[in-house]
């Protein structure tokens, strides 16, 4: 099957390999990836394939890619297993997600059969699920015939090195950071020698001539034997000992932290630092436009730990044409970064609002039209890093944006991060190859940004 004879519209594909730090060494393959899933996904749309059809192959091309940190591959949770997050929505906005799902082989496929089955009636008026999380994911998998595989298939032999060396880290933190704790307690607690058991007897059966550096002797008994213990007297406390040790933690306590947020921060310039997720971004033939995202969440990360990826208007979200508009416009946003930080911002919602009707905050809190440019900048600027709740959070802010606007005149993509870099890759039906970018910030938090236009032919 073909696309429809007469058709005006410009089939596109957009997908992003995730935010974080791509090493120059391996930048050549991360932007393969992105290049064969465009390729895949623009031979599907040209034989007629629809937009959620051509974002989820896109997706499962990038999760079957070891380099990435989705299906296989992922990052691995604290216990060392794989929990992935994905989401599907349509041109209608509807949606469907996975979250902490294990050993399904394509968590987005998974996410796809929960969009399908999310609008087919249940007996009883029962309401059919457009999100599921954990063993009951896995059995929804299992019981629509899509790929479940033991345990560690989706574990690959990196993944494997960077958990164990992790949690030699991590073990190693632990150890220093519990050392000083044996510290204060000492400092804040005084050595007791005398018996806890004196101070609950009568004034009249406590022997008074003994000293409380003596062992308790007299009247009172107890039922369990009292072992002695080592005698100190108040004098041989070092505390000073103690305070100092506690207060050269205290100084050192940052760097370490810093360092236990952030697994990657002693790997050299030739390994993958990638924060999360991937995505894509599809409009067909028949104008429709849809998105996804999958990701296999951070490392190292609690069991259960849903991220953005599995979350609609944070982690992915699309504006549905409104049938009264002349204009026609679509937009859809998928992002990528610190997921705490996107959820806590509502990050593809928000961007997706503001491109919809071009507009940027104020010093004073309105909003005032602007560019979409300026649109992507303000947003990473103001919305994200300048939320309070970022500011004020110990985690760095990191995100990534891939926003695709679609009226009458075209299809236009807008990104932007402000991680140190961003993998992506575009075509259209009229392209006869991808065009492909790893666009890399200045560092230090510094926002960059770009896009591409496909105007349509009157």
């Amino acid at each position: 099957m073909g696309p429809p004879k007469g058709s005006s519209h410009v089939a596109t594909i957009f997908v992003h390999a995730g935010a974080g730090y791509h090493s120059f060494q391996n930048e050549r393959i991360h932007l393969e990836a992105c290049e064969n899933a465009a390729r895949v996904a623009m031979a599907l749309l040209r034989n007629g394939g629809t937009a959620v059809d051509a974002v989820e192959i896109a997706i499962m091309l990038l999760e079957d890619t070891e380099i990435t940190n989705a299906g296989y591959g992922s990052n691995l949770t604290l216990q060392g297993a794989v929990e992935c997050d994905a989401t599907l929505v349509d041109h209608m906005g509807r949606s469907g997600a996975a979250g902490a799902v294990t050993l399904v082989k394509n968590p987005i496929s998974l996410a796809r059969v929960i969009l399908e089955t999310s609008s087919k009636p249940l007996s009883l008026q029962r309401v059919p699920p457009n999100f599921l999380v954990g063993p009951g994911a896995t059995d929804f998998a299992y019981d629509n015939g899509l790929v479940v595989l033991p345990p560690d298939a989706l574990i690959s032999p990196p993944s494997k090195e960077r958990w164990t060396r992790w949690q030699q880290e991590i073990a190693s933190i632990d150890l220093q950071e519990k050392q000083p704790e044996d510290y204060r307690s000492w400092f804040l607690r005084r050595p007791v020698t005398l018996n806890p058991s004196l101070l609950l007897a009568s004034p009249n059966s406590m022997q008074h001539s003994s000293p409380i550096d003596q062992p308790v002797s007299g009247d009172m008994q107890s039922s369990t034997p009292i072992q002695e213990k080592s005698q100190t007297s108040v004098s041989e406390v070092k505390y000073s000992d103690g305070v100092e040790e506690f207060l050269r933690h205290a100084n050192s306590r940052s760097s370490r932290t810093a360092h236990r947020l952030n697994p990657d921060a002693s790997n050299d310039a030739n390994a993958d630092n990638i924060t999360d997720t991937v995505g894509a971004i599809a409009i067909d033939c028949y104008g429709n436009i849809a998105a996804g995202s999958s990701s296999g969440g951070i490392g190292m990360k609690h069991r259960g730990r849903v991220g953005p990826a599995a979350l609609v208007g944070i982690g992915t979200t699309v504006i549905p044409v409104d049938p009264n508009d002349p204009d026609g416009t679509s937009v859809a946003v998928v992002t990528s970064g610190t997921g705490e930080h996107i959820a806590t911002t509502l990050a593809a919602s928000t961007c997706a609002s503001r491109i919809y009707h071009p507009t940027k905050r104020t010093s004073s809190g309105a909003q005032e039209e602007a560019m979409e440019e300026e649109v992507i900048f303000d947003m990473i600027a103001t919305d994200f890093m300048g939320h309070p709740g970022v500011r004020s959070s110990p985690c760095p802010a990191a995100i990534g944006l891939m926003a695709v606007k679609k009226t009458n005149d075209g299809v236009f993509l807008y990104f932007g991060h402000n991680t140190d870099s961003f993998a992506l890759a575009s075509m259209s039906s009229e392209d006869s190859q991808p065009a492909c970018v790893m666009s890399r910030s200045n560092g230090s938090g510094t926002i960059a940004q770009g896009g591409r236009a496909y105007r349509l032919k009157r």
